[in-house]
């Protein structure tokens, strides 16, 4: 393993305990460009409408419009950071829950040491909100869309980097208005769904899908799950990946780093729901996981296992 595999390692090892890699940010190496650059910018077919652009910089998150109507809404995210990665989540607080509220409980579930304090934050936080998921952006990975139907309310937008009551401009409100949803689904060709296998997460999925397109994407677990593709090393294998997860599993030096670049793909979403999302990324061997912790042993769920190499093409 090289100094920069070295380095990026040791990242997926210590993102906090709340969203894995969407806890934090997550630093770029050079060779991170997994993403067909001429894309960046260009529409991912026949989006729905309206579509709400959302941009992640260093100093904060902005959003082209505050309001939507009810209906099918698209987010259409990117970010021109180029040391970070930004994973944007959308939720919907409970009733008598305030952002302020829930942002302090999210830090203390993400920084808290002690895992009682954290399991108590995570048991606060996974009640005072529902998660419709969203984007995970990086520079060098250009514009990612998620889909969803939205009713009326009120929704945040969250900048996972900071979620912190000290950083309001990480923040953003999206307002639903109307009486019912409006409009259709967006229609796609392939379904991601995360379920439980025992104690074991696992994805059902088609071992190749496009690299350019969209995905159903369906929590069947029961507990918060993300969505992220990561590059794999040429001639990276099933026995490469589980050695590396082990390792990082046991805070050790993986014997091989099998990956490259940065993950993105759709950040924690509600158990039983849906969304739809749409990415262009390089032809190649990827890995499909999730690094949120499992709410009960406190590791990430890749370290676990739940992992499944795919192609896309």
């Amino acid at each position: 393993m090289d100094a920069k595999s070295s380095v990026v390692g040791r990242r997926l090892g210590r993102r906090g305990v709340l969203f894995g890699l969407a806890g934090g940010a997550v630093a770029l190496v050079p060779q991170a460009a997994a993403a067909r650059p001429a894309a960046q910018g260009r529409p991912f077919g026949r989006g729905a409408a309206p579509v709400v652009e959302a941009v992640a910089a260093p100093d904060g998150l902005s959003l082209s419009s505050g309001t939507v109507p009810a209906g099918t809404v698209t987010l259409r995210a990117t970010t021109p950071d180029p040391a970070l990665q930004h994973p944007l989540g959308l939720v919907r607080l409970k009733p008598g829950v305030g952002i302020e509220q829930f942002l302090a409980h999210y830090q203390q579930a993400a920084t808290a040491q002690d895992p009682a304090q954290r399991r108590a934050g995570l048991q606060l936080i996974d009640t005072e909100a529902w998660y419709y998921g969203g984007p995970a952006v990086t520079a060098a990975g250009g514009a990612l869309e998620a889909t969803w139907i939205l009713t009326p309310g009120t929704y945040h937008l969250l900048d996972y980097t900071t979620v912190d009551p000290a950083h309001p401009e990480r923040v953003r409100t999206l307002t639903v208005t109307g009486t019912r949803p409006q409009g259709r689904p967006r229609g796609t060709a392939h379904v991601i769904a995360p379920y439980d296998d025992g104690d074991q997460g696992r994805y059902l999925t088609d071992g190749t899908l496009p690299a350019r397109g969209a995905f159903q994407v369906v929590n069947q677990t029961g507990q918060l799950n993300e969505v992220m593709f990561l590059r794999t090393t040429p001639g990276a294998t099933e026995a490469d990946v589980t050695a590396c997860m082990e390792a990082l599993r046991k805070g050790e030096k993986p014997p091989v780093y099998p990956f490259t670049g940065v993950p993105t793909g759709l950040t924690p979403l509600q158990p039983g729901a849906s969304a739809v999302f749409a990415h262009d990324l390089q032809p190649g061997r990827y890995l499909l996981t999730s690094f949120i912790s499992n709410r009960q042993t406190l590791v990430k769920r890749a370290f676990e296992g739940m992992w499944r190499l795919v192609t896309l093409r």
